[in-house]
């Protein structure tokens, strides 16, 4: 495995145990700092696998591959557009 997808596995298992932590943390700590955990970890969840396509992407356009580099651009275009118009609904 070349070191950059070794780095982008090590990120994604840490990232996987921090988030069992926050729920963890959600589903026993009492009060505000109980909801906030629990929000850390929903906020995680969500940006883990963006987070990966936006790696991908930037190895891919690295390498040359300007297919699989356009499609994971258009993929997170998509994403910031959902988040907009979410956001402005």
């Amino acid at each position: 495995m070349n070191p950059g997808m070794q780095r982008l596995a090590t990120t994604m298992q840490v990232m996987l145990v921090v988030a069992f932590l926050f729920a963890l943390g959600g589903a026993f700590l009492p009060g505000a700092v109980g909801t906030v955990s629990g929000s850390l970890c929903v906020a995680l969840l969500i940006s883990a696998p963006i987070l990966r396509v936006l790696w991908l992407t930037v190895s891919w356009a690295r390498v040359g591959d300007r297919r699989y580099a356009s499609f994971g651009g258009i993929l997170l275009a998509v994403l910031a557009v959902g988040s907009a118009l979410a956001f402005l609904a």
